[in-house]
Order: structure tokens, then sequence, then C-alpha cells
């Protein structure tokens, strides 16, 4: 896949290739960045030991592993930001390492596409994340789970330190882009996946390159985004190009101790409502009604959970919160990093199982407290 336009962000990794060693890689290096000594990292070691531990014994990908792993050509990837030098494997090793104990553990509805396939459906796959505070375990859950060789991270803000609550956020990344900095944190696992970043987040400029690509720029076409945006603009619009291109939106919310998890199957259906349980013209009269009070809380809070629904009134903190039946303690809308991390897994299971074919509830609830869960709306 050619290197897309959004693929350059601060502090991007450079894969290092053609070099015998590690002082040649140094030294390619020292020459394109005037540092003289970088930090070596061996990443190789730890790669085989893994794979000598969960690769089965005779099995086809053993044998390969067995025959190839002493001759592998030697791979390194430059860090500019930590100055650091890390030797890896080729890729198809890297990222199987990354996989192996996934097994087979999210199988197509009739259990008859093998290991393989399922690798080349998740590979082919562009997902296209667009929020970087959930948004982030999200995208970091996409590459547990499926990783792909395409992930696009979209978001205009600089994380701070009240993101830390639910983010995996090192001082590295305090005050940074998020769409960078997830980028960075995803390649640093990973830097054979690419990834596009869109640091101005998602606005009427750039959402066709977000979602249907742009062969001018090398920007290829989203297969699902996941949309975790805050700006109900954003939400939108986003939702009005991608029914237009047909092209579902998964979107995971954390509210109080429930997580949720909406799917718009506009890839099936072109005429899809643009939230579960509401029509277009309520929603965007919720919108319109909170954008000429934009001051008005309670305003705003109608048009979000038009959009979400009402399932957050079982969960009572939230709730109480929300409607100020206590006086709230901060400004901000309250969130648990524990849910944040429920809703990015639910999102990404259900981007899984869209992929591969299962049929699926329009909205899943689900209480981490109380353990009750709500099914919303058809299965599409």
């Amino acid at each position: 896949m050619s290197e897309s336009v959004y693929e350059s962000y601060a502090g991007r990794p450079v894969l290092i290739e053609g070099v015998v060693d590690e002082r040649g890689a140094a030294e390619c290096v020292r020459e394109r960045y005037g540092v003289q000594a970088p930090y070596i990292f061996d990443l190789l070691q730890p790669t085989i030991f893994g794979l000598l531990d969960d690769l089965v014994d005779g099995s086809e990908l053993k044998n390969r592993f067995m025959e190839e792993y002493e001759q592998w050509p030697p791979v390194f990837c430059y860090y500019p930001d930590d100055r650091a030098l890390v030797k890896l494997s080729p890729a198809f090793w890297h990222r199987l390492a990354l996989l192996a104990r996934n097994s087979e553990l999210i199988r197509d509805p009739d259990l008859k596409l093998s290991w393989q396939e399922i690798r080349d459906v998740f590979e082919r796959s562009v997902l296209a994340v667009a929020g970087c505070s959930l948004g982030n375990g999200v995208a970091h859950a996409l590459a547990f789970d499926l990783r792909p060789a395409r992930i696009k991270v979209a978001d205009q803000k600089d994380y701070h330190l009240t993101n830390g609550n639910r983010v995996r956020l090192s001082y590295r990344e305090f005050g940074r882009n998020k769409a960078g900095a997830t980028a960075l944190q995803l390649q640093s696992v990973d830097p054979f996946m690419g990834v596009s970043v869109f640091a101005e987040g998602i606005h009427p400029g750039n959402v066709d390159d977000f979602i249907i690509g742009s062969a001018l720029k090398n920007e290829p076409r989203a297969t699902v985004i996941l949309e975790e945006t805050d700006d109900p603009d954003a939400k939108i619009f986003i939702r009005e190009r991608a029914r237009i291109a047909g092209i579902p939106v998964v979107m995971g919310s954390d509210i109080g101790s429930a997580g949720q998890v909406d799917i718009r199957r506009f890839d099936l259906i072109r005429d899809l409502s643009l939230a579960p349980g509401v029509t277009d013209d309520e929603l965007f009269e919720h919108r319109d009604d909170w954008k000429k009070d934009l001051a008005n809380r309670d305003k705003f809070y109608d048009f979000a959970f038009a959009l979400i629904g009402h399932h957050y009134l079982k969960a009572r903190e939230f709730e109480r919160l929300i409607h100020n039946k206590k006086p709230p303690l901060f400004a901000g809308v309250p969130q648990l990093g524990s849910t944040a991390m429920v809703a990015a897994a639910l999102a990404a299971e259900a981007t899984a199982r869209l992929l591969l074919g299962h049929r699926l509830p329009e909205r899943m609830f689900f209480n981490k407290h109380t353990g009750e869960t709500i099914i919303e709306g058809a299965y599409l």
C-alpha cells in the first residue's frame, strides 16, 4: 500500500532496512538525523522466545519458523523522539507474535473460514477512529484483536493530565496532539502498521479523505468508522457522509458504570437513521435547539441522549450528576476509566464480528455494576 500524506506526523518512527547489523543501522541514523549514539533495543529475542513458546510443535508455521529465524534479515526502526533504534523481526513474524494468543477466538458465524482467511479480512480492513480520548482505547483494542494493516486516527486536541483517568498515557503524551500520540503508541508496538493521522480532527475540509479516501493523497477508503468524537456537529456529519458512502459506523460510549455500543449498518441499509431509536429530524431538532443556547447544559444533554438513548437512567450515579440532583464537584462530563475500557472493548468486538458477517443489534448496553444488559433495535 502506497504511503498516504496523512502518515506523516511529529515523532513518527522510521523503518530502516537493507543494513546488516546494529552498527550499520546506527550509521544510517547518524547520516539521516545527526544522532551520534542512538539507544539500541532488541525486540528480536523477545519475538523469538514468544514464538518458540506459542507455535505448535510440528505445525506448518512452527516448522517454517524453525527453518527461517536464524537467517532473518535484520530490520530496524528508529524512534526520533527517544533517539531509540529498535531491532525487529521481519513484519510477518513480528505481527504474528502479536496475534498468536488471539488464536481462533473470533470466527465467522458458520465457523468455516480458516485462520488465514480471517486474517485476510482483518488485514485488508481500514479502521477509522474519530476522536482519541475513548477512541484511544478503541484504537488499541482494534490493534489487539484485529491488527489491520491500516488504522486512521483523528483528533485536533492535545492530551491534558485530566485525560489520564481514562486514557493510558505517560509523561511523553501529555501536551501532545491526541491523534499523533495515539499513532505513536500503536507504532511503538507495531511499526509495520500504517497509521493515518488527522491532527486537525474531522471537519468538512477533510471528512471525505477520512471516510472515502483520496487517490491523490494515497489515502484509502475506510472499511468501518469508529466514531468517538465529542463534537456534536462532527458526530452528525461523519454519520451523514458514512451513510452516503455505505460505510458502517460503530460508536462506544462510557456512561457512568455502563458501557454501550451503537452500530449503524449503512453498508446494508442506505436510509437507516443516524442513531438507533430516533428519527433524523428529531436528532437535528435537539441539536439545533442546543446550538441556539450553547451555554445551556440541559439542552446539550437533550441532544446527547437523543443520540445515545436513555439507558443512562440505569446508571444511577451518572444520572444523578447529569440531572444535578447533587451539586457537581467538577465541570466535565463524568467518566470512569474502567468503563471507557469496557466501551472500547465492546466497540472492537462489534467491529470484528461485523467484518466477519455476524448479525448484530443496533445497540447493546451493559452495566458493569449490576450486570444488567439491554439489547435495542433490530439485528442487522
